[in-house]
């Protein structure tokens, strides 16, 4: 599972093994995801989306391949 941090304390979780290439991730967050060459979900060094663009992808994501953790918030 790959993850970052983004500076809004965030923390980004991606599980590429159940992506299923939908692309929608990367088309409301483009600054954070991208798709690869298989077409799979890949984080961006240094994402620097708004954080409601990025719950936005996150809760737009047809299989929960991402996740967000809040520090201090059980998950």
């Amino acid at each position: 599972m790959d993850s970052f941090d983004h500076p809004s304390g965030l923390r980004v979780r991606i599980d590429r093994a159940r992506c299923v290439c939908s692309e929608t991730c990367a088309s409301l967050a483009p600054q954070t995801f991208e798709t690869d060459e298989q077409g799979l979900v890949r984080l961006l060094d240094g994402g620097s989306d708004p954080e409601a663009a990025i719950r936005t992808a996150v809760a737009a994501c047809p299989v929960q391949a991402i996740s967000i953790e809040t520090p201090g918030v059980p998950s």
